[in-house]
């Protein structure tokens, strides 16, 4: 599969939010379970504690919700994000355009930049700064030669800042984020996160980002990560049919650990075989029809 220039031998990768930041972890998981790809976590260019416990439930079969706030180690993380043998996409998080160019600007020796302007977690950062998508974007692609990929949310006008990104100079998409949600305890009625919302992900998000990288594959035709609900190798598969060239885990991972990596990726590739298809075949397939 071929993803901004560059040839992939494999399909399924790891999103964001999955890894920390230790060169240890990181490393094992490349070598262990070769995924086609790893993404950090959402790096600042400074510390950021996360929210207070609890941060992470699991609501439903194969649902969560999940409100860390981008907590991070800063610029130091991405050294400890960085391993050989694994193409390393770093998720670049911030308050103001500057701040996600200076986490670019440290990201040498990354595949790619991935713009976190759409997390639900902290207020006056991701989905915060969406609303300054041609700064954020600018300043990066000053600050770095790395390709730009730029992460969106299940908005109602997602299609259209998608064109706006591609606009912007954006090189790929990374569709989708987590959408937000709420959920209280029913004795005292106080939410289940601390931060009160939190983002869905899971089993329950796979017909949204299934809807919404078809509309933005048929509108632009634009090199997409897809990430959303993506639990099974078949889950994968109407990723590709929508238009996604690549695949990203969280969810399936928090699951059944990172061998779901590789459990999809042999599912996928089984699939193809006994089709006698190649990856490529299925891109955008369902979009086309």
């Amino acid at each position: 599969m071929r993803f901004l220039g560059t040839e992939f031998e494999k399909i399924v990768g790891i999103a964001s939010g999955v890894l920390p930041p230790v060169k240890a972890v990181n490393e094992r998981v490349c070598k262990e379970y070769s995924p086609a790809f790893l993404t950090s976590k959402t790096l600042t260019p400074y510390p950021m504690e996360p929210h207070r416990e609890p941060t992470v439930i699991k609501f439903h079969e194969g649902c969560y919700m999940n409100a860390i706030g981008l907590g991070n180690p800063g610029i130091e993380g991405i050294k400890e994000s960085l391993v050989k043998g694994c193409r390393v996409i770093i998720s670049a998080g911030g308050a103001k355009p500057e701040e996600f160019a200076e986490v670019a600007r440290h990201s040498e020796g990354a595949f790619a930049v991935e713009l976190n302007v759409s997390s639900p977690n902290r207020k006056g950062f991701g989905e915060s700064t969406k609303d300054y998508l041609k700064d954020v974007i600018q300043a990066v692609k000053s600050a770095t030669a790395l390709p730009v990929i730029v992460k969106l949310g299940p908005w109602d006008n997602v299609v259209e800042l998608a064109g706006k990104a591609l606009e912007y100079g954006a090189d790929a998409l990374t569709l989708i984020n987590t959408l937000k949600g709420k959920l209280y305890e029913i004795e005292g009625f106080t939410p289940l996160l601390s931060y009160g919302t939190g983002g869905i992900s899971g089993r329950c998000i796979l017909p949204l980002a299934v809807r919404i990288i078809s509309e933005v594959y048929a509108e632009y035709e634009a090199q997409i990560i897809g990430v959303g609900g993506v639990l099974e190798w078949h889950d994968a598969l109407l990723l590709l049919a929508s238009g996604a060239r690549l695949v990203g885990l969280a969810s399936a991972i928090m699951e059944r650990g990172f061998k779901a990596v590789r459990d999809i990726e042999e599912g996928l590739r089984e699939y193809f075989a006994n089709k006698g298809l190649k990856p490529e075949d299925v891109v955008g397939i369902g979009v086309k029809r």
